[in-house]
């Protein structure tokens, strides 16, 4: 599934069925968003209908997961007992915590300045994306964004409709490890598509 499946009355519909909110999430955020590192807030009506779309980039230095190598390119392997090269990014390691901001600050930074706003509009639904390069599945990674996404809200007294990963090859809900939306169709760039199907601002 994909943006392509929304329906033309999309925005009449609630989300709160996971594969409409996947597919909203894919059409919000494009290739572009998802290799830069973004993470997007989508408001909803008290009826959960999509409204609007906020995004905030993440910082540039911050160390995503590596994306496997492809297939055609050999891939080393470290001979048990053998000591790492400590350059090489290890995919299956937790980061560094010293390295970069944890995913709690990043989502706490990003998250606060907007919930004094969101907080004027009673019954405002949220559902929460965030876009990164690197694999489609980074579960010590993912699990940490949703679970701080989750805690803050419940401190804001905000109602959280969902929680998404979208990369290149797709969009997910951590924690379940769902895949909902697959990539975008052979020969579609969501990097040069133009943003059609969001409603116009009012």
């Amino acid at each position: 599934m994909s943006f392509l499946d929304l329906t033309p009355t999309w925005t009449d519909q609630p989300l709160t069925a996971p594969d409409v909110a996947a597919n909203v999430v894919d059409l919000m955020l494009t290739l572009g968003d998802r290799h830069r590192g973004t993470f997007s807030i989508l408001l909803c009506d008290p009826d959960d209908h999509y409204r609007a779309t906020i995004s905030v980039d993440l910082p540039q230095d911050h160390p995503w997961p590596p994306h496997p190598a492809p297939p055609d390119r050999p891939i080393r392997r470290t001979p048990p007992g053998a000591a790492l090269d400590p350059a090489a990014p290890d995919p299956g390691a937790a980061l560094d915590p010293g390295a970069a901001p944890d995913p709690g600050s990043l989502c706490a930074n990003a998250l606060h300045p907007l919930v004094p706003a969101i907080q004027t509009a009673p019954d405002t639904g949220v559902i929460l994306a965030l876009g990164r390069p690197g694999p489609a599945r980074s579960p010590a990674l993912d699990n940490q964004w949703a679970q701080a996404a989750t805690t803050i809200c419940q401190a804001a007294d905000l109602r959280l409709l969902g929680f998404y990963i979208a990369t290149r090859d797709g969009i997910y809900q951590p924690l379940t490890n769902q895949p909902i939306s697959g990539p975008a169709a052979v020969g579609e760039s969501a990097v040069d598509r133009p943003r059609v199907g969001r409603p116009s601002a009012a």
